[in-house]
């Protein structure tokens, strides 16, 4: 039973030991996280977002491609893959 004890103490020491060692690092991630947010909220804005513009229509050569549908449907949908 005091081997049972012992292990148990030990055990509980080294849960402790974690717990506290977690404890700090999370308190600096979450201070690098505020000086971050700080830094960005001071340099304004964030920049636009880079890709392709979703409100504009892109012409998109079909000629020749294989296709299912008619030609002249209101809506295509181009699908390009690559293996």
């Amino acid at each position: 039973m005091a081997v049972v004890v012992l292990v148990s103490s030990l055990t509980w020491n080294q849960v402790r030991l974690v717990r506290r060692s977690l404890d700090d690092r999370l308190g600096q991630i979450d201070s690098r996280l505020t000086t971050l947010a700080s830094r960005i909220e001071r340099a304004g804005a964030p920049a636009a977002a880079r890709g392709p513009d979703p409100n504009k229509i892109y012409t998109v050569k079909t000629d020749g491609a294989p296709v299912r549908g008619p030609a002249n449907a209101p809506v295509v949908i181009a699908e390009f893959s690559d293996f």
